[in-house]
């Protein structure tokens, strides 16, 4: 099976100039790394070299910037550490001087009504960057890979394609994920640090989706999903995109897509990669924020969710324990605890606008909650676009697989 191992890197400005990375950003990740340090996009590019394989196999590295100003120096940084390293697989790099070349040629032969495809401003953006990326070097594998990871299991990309595209218990599996292998080599979250992350529940609600999955059987249908551990067959990534309208959780929220397109993603537990997280740059109320939106968009696409051909109807109660737990109608109670506790943290710590900012996610969990909007209806015509985009992106003569940008 053609393969092609897709690699999202994220940089912010020098950490110097910002130490908390929402405060110069236009879109914020996780853990972006800062311009004036090396990163860990090295440490994940070596550690490839384990991989066993009967098949040769691709590595594509995407280049992201949390600001636009930033593109070309992120771009320059990428390249130099991509240029300390033999490979002995194909790699390509794909950054702004890339999109921009492509979207030129959008617009020539005539496509550029599909140029906001390549764009690279948003986890689900920078996803559906790494799908496209897969499909323009024909792999029948999209294996997503995150830089803040590594490899220690050489049979890696033979249990990630072992399965997919193919039936299992009578269910076409059109994707697999895995465990995340923490830095202490167990498999659950860690406990939480403050009480207002016992309130909102969250790592408790994974460790248990965590503990069922670890059960035999060894494959099993996935309520989760590790966006850094995670294959989706050309069957399933050349019909469905990941949703820009939900902010972070996009590989969890990819399951929804495909529950409601009736497809399956199955959860492998011998399928496993080492997680080494930097320190997050954003504050904890700026990710609660984004995974408040997440769940009330899901939320919203479930609610608006209508049938159709090849459709079928989703419940919140086939995520459970997670995220099942955020998509149900005490949403907003469990927010409200959480904020109010958070801000009470905040303040006993003398951080009063970080107080302020977790109270304003009450507001922002209600606004959200009570906005009227077809969400399915968006997505369906986001993925009418992306099929019609696919179909054609042949047509385009963007790249070519075997010299690149042509």
């Amino acid at each position: 099976m053609r393969t092609t191992i897709i690699i999202p890197t994220f940089w912010r400005g020098p950490a110097e100039e910002a130490p908390v990375c929402t405060l110069e950003s236009d879109f914020t990740y996780d853990h972006a790394t800062p311009l004036d340090s090396e990163g860990t996009l090295g440490r994940a590019l070596s550690s490839l070299s384990i991989l066993q394989s009967d098949e040769e196999f691709i590595v594509a590295v995407v280049a992201v910037s949390t600001r636009r100003e930033i593109k070309q120096a992120v771009e320059l940084k990428v390249q130099s550490i991509v240029a300390q390293y033999d490979y002995d697989f194909p790699l390509l790099m794909i950054g702004p001087d890339e999109l921009v070349l492509w979207r030129r040629r959008l617009a020539e032969a005539g496509f550029g009504r599909f140029d906001d495809f390549f764009a690279l401003e948003g986890y689900a953006q920078v996803r559906n960057m790494c799908l496209i990326a897969a499909i323009l070097t024909e792999a029948d594998a999209a294996i997503l890979f995150d830089d803040d990871q590594i490899y220690e299991d050489p049979e890696y990309l033979k249990k990630a394609t072992e399965f997919i595209g193919a039936k299992y218990e009578g269910s076409f599996v059109g994707g697999v994920t895995g465990y995340y292998v923490q830095r202490d080599g167990g498999i659950m979250m860690p406990s939480p640090a403050f009480d207002w992350e016992e309130k909102w529940g969250g790592r408790a609600a994974l460790n248990q989706a965590i503990a069922a999955a670890s059960k035999p059987p060894r494959l099993k249908p996935a309520t989760f999903a590790r966006g850094g551990n995670m294959a989706i067959h050309r069957t399933l990534f050349e019909k469905l995109p990941f949703d820009p309208a939900v902010p972070r959780g996009c590989a969890s929220d990819y399951l929804i897509n495909a529950a409601l397109f009736g497809h399956r993603l199955f959860f492998d537990n011998e399928l496993m990669v080492r997680h080494l997280p930097p320190p997050r740059c954003a504050p904890p109320w700026h990710q609660l924020r984004k995974d408040i939106i997440r769940f009330a968009r899901e939320r919203g696409k479930l609610a608006s969710q209508r049938s159709g051909d090849g459709m079928r109807r989703v419940t919140a109660e086939d995520f459970d324990p997670y995220p099942g737990r955020f998509l149900k109608d005490d949403l907003n109670n469990i927010v409200t605890e959480t904020s109010l506790e958070m801000a009470t943290e905040y303040l006993a710590a003398g951080l009063e606008e970080d107080a302020r900012e977790s109270l304003l996610n009450m507001a922002i969990s209600k606004a959200e909650l009570n906005a009227r909007g077809d969400l399915f209806g968006e997505y369906l015509q986001f993925q009418r676009k992306w099929e019609e985009f696919v179909r054609l992106l042949p047509q385009m003569h963007i790249w070519s697989p075997a010299g690149g940008s042509n």
